[in-house]
């Protein structure tokens, strides 16, 4: 994928997975008393349309700006679209990490569901006004900029059924699921359904 020269591709290893980024997921949900463990880490093809190229250019070009008004480039279908379901784990939670997945985007996740995808590439930090950057694989608090774990920990928020908290809301804390101020945190509330939801997983 190339987004204003900046050619970029999925350079995060297995053993950056099974490594440092679970390592800090776990760190980030032990709050919680919720730990995951890696079943698989491995490549995946790409599934390959008559339309592939243009699939991949429309998630290049995909804005917030353009959801936010109703823009038809329907980003996340599209890159549903380029993902096998004979390779995923019916009864886990699977993480999808690809280049790139549109302007300032990180990542994205169905709530309750049992899939996340996120970009190993982000411009999000610029708010779009320079090249894609690498993402950090884990950051020391405080946040700063954030990381690949910090957001694969918060889509897996989202598929433990946890929301974005309104944005206008002052926080003392700096808040896993977003809002004002985020960071790492997580609310009592939100411990509590996180662990319902998990229970469910775990009983499938």
């Amino acid at each position: 994928m190339k987004v204003k020269d900046q050619v970029m591709d999925v350079w995060v290893k297995p053993n950056d997975i099974t490594g440092p980024v679970i390592a800090e997921v776990n760190r980030i949900w032990k709050q919680a008393n919720i730990q995951f463990s890696v079943e698989r880490a491995a490549e995946e093809p790409l599934l390959k349309a008559a339309n592939f190229a243009e699939l991949v250019e429309s998630i290049q070009n995909a804005t917030r700006e353009a959801e936010k008004t109703g823009g038809m480039n329907h980003r996340t279908k599209n890159i549903e679209t380029l993902l096998d379901p004979a390779q995923r784990h019916l009864t886990a939670l699977n993480v999808y990490l690809l280049p790139y997945i549109g302007r300032t985007y990180q990542g994205y996740a169905r709530m309750e569901g049992t899939h996340a995808v996120v970009g190993v590439w982000s411009d999000k930090a610029s708010q779009g006004k320079k090249p894609p950057v690498r993402t950090l694989l884990v950051e020391p608090e405080p946040m700063k900029v954030g990381s690949l774990a910090r957001t694969i920990a918060h889509e897996l928020g989202h598929n433990l059924g946890l929301s974005h908290p309104d944005r206008t809301e002052v926080s003392p804390i700096g808040r896993l699921m977003g809002g004002a101020k985020q960071g790492y945190a997580l609310t009592p509330e939100e411990i509590t359904k996180a662990r319902d939801i998990a229970r469910k997983h775990l009983a499938r």
